[in-house]
């Protein structure tokens, strides 16, 4: 990713159904605001592409929610079309899709290719109908086939398949089988998340009554073993903590968020980070759309980021990556040694045998892997 570049994301806030473990941004459907939602999008595009416009060429797109696949085909055209107009968008970008099995047909997803989305990630979960019930999630398992079946109809040849692990019973053999059924279909890309409970969801509630109980720890650790051997024999390049892919489908627009480096966000709700400032959108959409037909921003939060910051949120979200974090490409953005800054937490976590330093590469052993929360929180 070369520096005159950077990832655009598009956040799309609503959504069929609050599943129970969702702490992300998202709201019920309003289909006579959802309209103005888009034309205001469009407006805060026209700003910032007018406010960055020396960025450079924009090599991803993400359209992320909430559920994109809630606005009607047309407006997701719209959306893609107006990028295409306002940005500088790079010849073989990637342009992605979230979509919920629940939310989009055949039709749609034609015309969603034909408007020039090229992956498509599908936010599957699970293969087990009872986990699906238990997750709280809108659609069934059936309804996982013929979406991705009718995505390959469509002409999608980067497919993305996101996959939860550690959910309440289930057991290793539970597991591998949702791990098999997705290689059936054949992903470029897999996404594997540990579920994690937050406090103000649904089932943080359930889990401070007593009403759902998590694997301990040690099983969490026996699932993510299993997800990276398997996935490894079945010929997957495992590239960040959670993520997989073929060689040559790695994720463009996360890696650009990975290696902090510039990402602009559109749309209620979103985070981006632009020249060292870091900055969030109000996150409710009618308070968002006010905004922005008042003054075509909605930013509620922003900040530039200290030196200091920067360097430990640069080491924080490149230590997830397999291959880390150039060493030489971190002094030369910083204009420091990193050692002058790092070097007695590295010494630490090298004696520890949880990162390693090779070939100019500072990231974490196979042993850290399996510790990257505590070892990353060792930078900040």
């Amino acid at each position: 990713m070369n520096e005159q570049s950077f990832g655009l994301y598009i956040h799309v806030p609503y959504c069929v159904h609050k599943c129970g473990y969702c702490d992300f941004n998202s709201h019920p459907i309003k289909r006579d605001e959802m309209e103005t939602y888009v034309s205001a999008l469009i407006k805060e595009m026209t700003h910032y592409s007018q406010k960055f416009s020396s960025a450079g060429t924009v090599n991803s797109i993400f359209l992320g929610g909430g559920t994109p696949t809630t606005l009607s085909a047309t407006q997701l055209a719209r959306i893609l079309e107006e990028c295409k107009k306002q940005f500088n968008i790079a010849e073989d970008a990637e342009i992605t899709l979230e979509a919920n099995p629940a939310t989009i047909g055949s039709d749609q997803l034609k015309s969603i290719r034909q408007a020039g989305y090229n992956r498509i990630s599908i936010g599957v979960q699970s293969f087990d109908e009872e986990e699906l019930k238990l997750l709280d999630r809108a659609h069934g398992v059936e309804e996982i086939h013929c979406t991705v079946d009718r995505a390959r109809e469509s002409g999608f040849s980067n497919l993305s398949l996101d996959l939860m692990f550690a959910i309440p019973d289930q057991t290793l053999d539970g597991w591998g089988n949702n791990l098999r059924q997705a290689l059936v279909k054949k992903p470029e890309h897999l996404s594997t998340y540990n579920l994690t409970i937050e406090k103000e969801t649904s089932f943080g509630k359930l889990q401070s009554s007593g009403k759902l109980v998590m694997p301990d720890e040690d099983h969490q650790l026996e699932l993510f073993k299993r997800t990276i051997d398997f996935l490894k024999e079945n010929g997957f390049h495992h590239y960040e903590i959670s993520n997989f892919a073929r060689p040559g489908k790695e994720c463009r627009h996360n890696i650009t968020y990975w290696q902090n480096s510039n990402t602009l966000g559109l749309g209620a709700g979103a985070s981006f980070y632009m020249n060292g400032i870091r900055s969030k959108n109000t996150n409710l959409p009618t308070n968002y759309i006010r905004e922005i037909n008042k003054k075509h921003t909605a930013v509620e939060f922003s900040e530039s980021l200290r030196p200091r910051q920067a360097m430990g949120e640069t080491l924080m979200l490149g230590l997830r990556m397999l291959k880390g974090i150039s060493i030489m490409k971190f002094e030369d953005r910083f204009q420091t040694s990193i050692k002058s800054i790092y070097g007695d937490v590295i010494a630490s976590l090298k004696e520890k045998e949880l990162v390693t330093i090779e070939q100019g590469q500072l990231r974490l052993s196979k042993k850290g892997l399996f510790l990257a929360n505590s070892v990353i929180l060792e930078f900040i």
